[in-house]
C-alpha cells in the first residue's frame, strides 16, 4: 500500500531513532539541565524556561493532529482544560495525587476526543476548525456554570501543601524544569516514532489527499480519529504538569481561544509536521514573549509589548511560511544546489 510513498518520507531522517538526531538533541538538553547550577541564573529565568518547555510539549501534542494529520483543531484547549480540571478536582476534593488523577484526566480526554472526533472529523478544512472552536466555547460556559465543581469564572486553585513529591508540588521551579524537559524529550521521540510508523504514513497520506489515500486502502476516518485521540491524550498528560506548575486554572485559560492559539504557535513558527519544529518554535515564542514583556515594562507604554510581539511573530510567519525548520531546509537545499 505504501510502495508509492515518496523516498523522503521513508528516509533515514524520518526514522524514529537515529544517532544523528540523538546527538543534535544532547546539547540543548544538557544546557537546560545545568541551568539551575549556574550562579547567574535565578528563579525567574528557570520559571521562564519551564513555561517554554510546557508550551513546547503542548505544541508537540497539537502538531500530531495538525502537522502530521492535517486536521486544524482550533479547540485543542479542550483537552488541556480537561487534564487540568480533572487533576485539580480529584486532588482538592478527594486527595487523589496527580500521579493518579493525571491518568484519569488522560482517559477522560480520550473519551471526549472519541465523541468529539466522531461528530467533527467528517468535516473538512474550516468547517472542522469551526466545529472544534464551538466545542471549546461550550466548555467555557459549562465550566463557568458548575461553580461548586470548577470554581466558576474565578477558576480552580490547587490546595498547596508545600514541597511534596506525592502532591507533585514544589516551592522552587527547578523541579519542574527537569519534569518539563523530560516531557519535551519524550514527545520528540514519540513524534519521530509516529512519523516513521504506518499510522504516521497514513496520517500524512490523508493530510495530503484524502481521496488518493482512500483509494490506496487507507481507512480515512479511522486514521483521523486515532490521530486526534492520540493528540488529545498527549495534551491532557502535559496538562498535569501545566496545572502543578501554575497551581490554578480558569475557564478562559483552559478552554479559551487565546490558549488554543498559544498551543498552535510552537508548531506553526517552528514547522508543522516535523519533530524539531515545535521545540524551535516554542523557544522563539517564549523568548519573544519575555523580551517584549520586559521591554514594554521598561518603556512604560501599556500594550507595547503585545504590539511588538505580534509584529515579530508576523515577520517570522511571512519570512518562513513553512516554519523555521522548513526555511532552514530550503536554505540548505539552495546552498547545495549551487
Amino acid at each position: 500500500m505504501h510502495t508509492g510513498a515518496p523516498t523522503s518520507v521513508l528516509s533515514q531522517q524520518q526514522m524514529w531513532f537515529n544517532w544523528r538526531s540523538a546527538a543534535i538533541l544532547i546539547l540543548p538538553v544538557a544546557i537546560v539541565a545545568v541551568l539551575p547550577l549556574l550562579p547567574f541564573v535565578n528563579n525567574y529565568i528557570i520559571a521562564a524556561t519551564v513555561r517554554a518547555l510546557i508550551f513546547i510539549s503542548l505544541g508537540q501534542a497539537w502538531n500530531v493532529v495538525a502537522g502530521i494529520g492535517g486536521q486544524l483543531s482550533l479547540g485543542h484547549g479542550v483537552f488541556l482544560g480537561i487534564g487540568c480540571y480533572t487533576t485539580g478536582i480529584l486532588f482538592n476534593k478527594y486527595g487523589i495525587p496527580p500521579w493518579v488523577g493525571g491518568w484519569v484526566g488522560v482517559l477522560l480526554a480520550m473519551a471526549v476526543a472519541l465523541v468529539m472526533g466522531s461528530m467533527t472529523l467528517r468535516m473538512r478544512g474550516v468547517f472542522f476548525a469551526l466545529a472544534t472552536v464551538a466545542v471549546s466555547l461550550a466548555l467555557v460556559q459549562l465550566s463557568r456554570h458548575f461553580v461548586d465543581l470548577t470554581g466558576g469564572a474565578d477558576g480552580l486553585a490547587l490546595n498547596f501543601i508545600g514541597n511534596s513529591v506525592w502532591a507533585m508540588q514544589s516551592r522552587t521551579p527547578a523541579v519542574f524544569l527537569y519534569a518539563a524537559l523530560a516531557f519535551v524529550v519524550a514527545y520528540y521521540w514519540i513524534t519521530r516514532w509516529i512519523l516513521a510508523s504506518r499510522l504516521g504514513l497514513e496520517m500524512q497520506a490523508v493530510r495530503d489527499d484524502e481521496v488518493a489515500a482512500a483509494a490506496a486502502g487507507v481507512a480515512v476516518f479511522r486514521t483521523k480519529l486515532v490521530g486526534f485521540t492520540l493528540s488529545a491524550a498527549m495534551t491532557a498528560l502535559a496538562a498535569v504538569l501545566y496545572m502543578q506548575f501554575y497551581m490554578a486554572i480558569d475557564p478562559e485559560a483552559a478552554f479559551g481561544l487565546g490558549t488554543a492559539i498559544q498551543l498552535q504557535l510552537p508548531a506553526l513558527i517552528g514547522g508543522l509536521g516535523t519533530a524539531a519544529g515545535p521545540i524551535i518554535g516554542g523557544a522563539i515564542m517564549i523568548f519573544l514573549s519575555e523580551s517584549t514583556n520586559w521591554g514594554g515594562a521598561k518603556v512604560g507604554i501599556e500594550g507595547l509589548d503585545i504590539l511588538i510581539y505580534g509584529l515579530m511573530l508576523l515577520l517570522v510567519v511571512l519570512r518562513a511560511p513553512t516554519g523555521v525548520v522548513g526555511w532552514l531546509q530550503a536554505m540548505r537545499q539552495s546552498g547545495s544546489g549551487r
